[in-house]
């Protein structure tokens, strides 16, 4: 009992470290610096490989939200940490977490929402005139909160399926048909397009040469073309 006890309480105290731990980063992630945010990203990363057996549900849900976050940072050096961090994430969560596929599901309908849609001119017409009323406004709030939403998507999708490189579980064609559509230029800002370009070709290379055919036979014929859009179609090279 008395070592049941001891047990229980060191568990304890770990648990209170860590919780303390987190709540700093967590206050470092938001630092105006750009550096510093970076450092806090790339110390998550390595503090949940490293911890990972120590951790709690909760512990790993502050995580994952904390980095998932910085996803959408405006700094390139600090998403691409961050989307580094989660890919680690997502692969120690197994090819076969029922969470995975829901956190895929989540963040591809924030994808399909923050499609780009091309506006249509509006003509006023009377019997002499016809005026041209412009559709180009200043970003505003709105457009910015839709690219960031965008962004943070995107490379989470992204994040996940550079995750298992040898495997192609079910939410694998999922997520690959969702950020095909994101490829092109009247879609989505050229760091979106190009993330999306280097994951594609990642899985290609990865999977592609071997063991092709078993790893086709999780993809839907609309899918495959989908993935087919962007490694096959002629902006995949630009």
């Amino acid at each position: 009992n008395k070592e049941t006890s001891q047990d229980v309480s060191i568990k304890k105290k770990t648990n209170d470290d860590i919780s303390r731990i987190l709540t700093i980063i967590e206050q470092t992630a938001k630092h105006e610096t750009w550096q510093v945010r970076h450092a806090a990203t790339n110390f998550l990363r390595c503090f949940h490989g490293s911890h990972k057996f120590l951790l709690t549900s909760t512990h790993s849900e502050t995580i994952t939200s904390i980095v998932t976050t910085l996803l959408a940072d405006d700094q390139r050096e600090v998403s691409s940490a961050a989307m580094a961090a989660v890919t680690g994430i997502i692969s120690v969560m197994g090819a076969e977490d029922g969470l995975v596929l829901g956190l895929v599901q989540k963040y591809i309908k924030l994808a399909n929402s923050s499609l780009k849609k091309k506006k249509r001119k509006k003509k006023k017409t009377d019997t002499t005139t016809t005026i041209t009323i412009a559709t180009t406004t200043p970003l505003s709030k709105t457009t910015a909160c839709i690219d960031k939403t965008q962004q943070l998507s995107i490379f989470f999708l992204c994040a996940s399926i550079m995750a298992q490189p040898y495997h192609t579980p079910p939410y694998v064609p999922l997520a690959l048909a969702a950020i095909s559509k994101h490829s092109f230029e009247r879609n989505a800002p050229l760091n979106v397009r190009d993330i999306v370009k280097k994951c594609c070709a990642e899985y290609k290379k990865s999977h592609m040469s071997d063991n092709w055919e078993l790893h086709r036979k999780a993809f839907t014929q609309e899918q495959m073309e989908a993935l087919g859009d962007v490694v096959s179609s002629p902006h995949y090279y630009a």
